[in-house]
């Protein structure tokens, strides 16, 4: 089945099905993920990020392994932050020349992540970094290439500092495999659509995809990607329901604000006057 043929829109509200062709007409491809090698290219249709860049309807991209090692140290710089800072944390891996398995091996814990500063919790990414090249290094993206996804995943969760969603985007856009990439952006459009309650695991919200979409890489790569989109620029934290394209048919299911914890004022005791100056 191909992109194009995905079924009929219909006037309630869409089914995922649906809503992916929703996305695709109102946004366009997208073309992730995003390479520090495709500077001449100048496609950027995210409006996110000035290192890297994108290769819209081409989903033959990554082929090298020089490609997959790139997206898997991008999953993790990207961990908690927005595409903009882990851009720049590529930028400047490329820029001081440890862009590979032995340039960040060889790089010292806090030189590496003064390097990635940009990405946040540099620190802890520096040494996740170091790990994984520990890793590559026994263990070739050649060799990860033959292994099943299952067995792929599998290995990739065993990593530190690898979780589930880290997991699914080096599976998704380093290797080409259909695994459904459930992050934040996901799980709020879906949370405020009424497709499901706050309640819904990880694990459960990937079933929904893997159940409902066609397994295919092109698909599930395209469907996350234009959903990243939607929300960085339309369903904010605070949405723009207005400018949505989902607004006649959104639950707008947006849980409140927890409350602001008022700080307490430390009461200043005076000392009593003992009447002498």
């Amino acid at each position: 089945m191909s992109r194009s043929d995905l079924g009929n829109l219909s006037s309630n509200r869409p089914s995922l099905v649906e809503l992916y062709q929703l996305l695709l007409s109102h946004y366009g491809h997208q073309g992730w993920w995003p390479l520090l090698r495709l500077g001449a290219s100048r496609q950027n249709p995210t409006a996110r990020g000035r290192f890297t860049w994108y290769h819209p309807d081409n989903y033959t991209i990554p082929t090298a392994e020089t490609d997959i090692f790139e997206i898997m140290v991008g999953a993790i710089l990207t961990q908690n932050t927005s595409w903009e800072n882990a851009d720049k944390a590529l930028g400047n891996l490329h820029l001081n020349g440890v862009m590979n398995i032995k340039g960040i091996l060889n790089s010292e814990t806090d030189q590496l992540a003064e390097i990635i500063r940009s990405s946040g919790y540099y620190n802890q990414k520096a040494i996740k970094l170091q790990n994984l090249a520990k890793i590559l290094y026994r263990t070739p993206i050649s060799k990860l290439a033959s292994f099943s996804m299952e067995d792929l995943r599998s290995f990739l969760l065993e990593i530190k500092g690898i979780g589930p969603e880290t997991a699914d985007s080096i599976l998704l856009y380093g290797f080409h495999l259909p695994s459904f990439v459930v992050d934040t952006y996901t799980r709020r459009l879906l949370l405020r659509m009424g497709y499901l309650d706050s309640s819904a695991t990880y694990k459960t919200i990937q079933a929904l995809f893997h159940s409902e979409i066609p397994k295919e890489e092109s698909i599930y790569n395209e469907y996350h990607a234009l959903i990243v989109q939607h929300m960085v620029h339309v369903c904010k934290k605070k949405p723009n329901c207005g400018d949505c394209l989902f607004q006649a048919t959104c639950a707008k299911v947006i849980p409140p604000s927890p409350p602001r914890k008022k700080s307490r004022k430390k009461k200043t005791t005076r000392k009593k006057s003992s009447g002498k100056k």
